[in-house]
């Protein structure tokens, strides 16, 4: 359930972010600044997921089970999110909704991949 917890709460924390801020990161026509949304993705998931699972004391074994966990209660909200776009995100051009949406499946892609267990050096 905490990872559950984890990854509604990080649900909650995009969301008020688009909500509040979207309109300066998914600007229709401007494809660098959308490019640059993206990018910025990497280190935020990164520091949302790694530094959860080490706190957590997750192992290796178990990273890929936990990232679903993390991933799927934002993965269930954001289907309405998208449905409900226009009167969630008012800030948002509804021509920005593709990228919304492409955007969050970036997003939980990252999640998920980040529960990969890492390659064992060979000797």
């Amino acid at each position: 359930m905490i990872n559950i917890g984890w990854g509604f709460l990080l649900w909650l924390l995009a969301t008020i972010l688009f909500r509040f801020f979207g309109q300066l990161l998914l600007i229709p026509g401007n494809e660098l600044l959308v490019i640059v949304s993206f990018l910025i993705a990497l280190p935020l998931i990164a520091i949302a997921t790694y530094p959860y699972y080490i706190i957590r004391k997750i192992p290796q074994s178990k990273r890929l089970y936990t990232s679903v966990q993390i991933a799927l209660p934002g993965m269930l909200l954001d289907t309405l999110s998208i449905i409900y776009f226009e009167k969630l995100f008012p800030n948002l051009h509804i021509d920005s909704l593709p990228f919304f949406a492409s955007w969050l499946l970036w997003a939980y892609s990252l999640i998920l991949i980040s529960g990969f267990p890492k390659r064992s050096k060979s000797t």
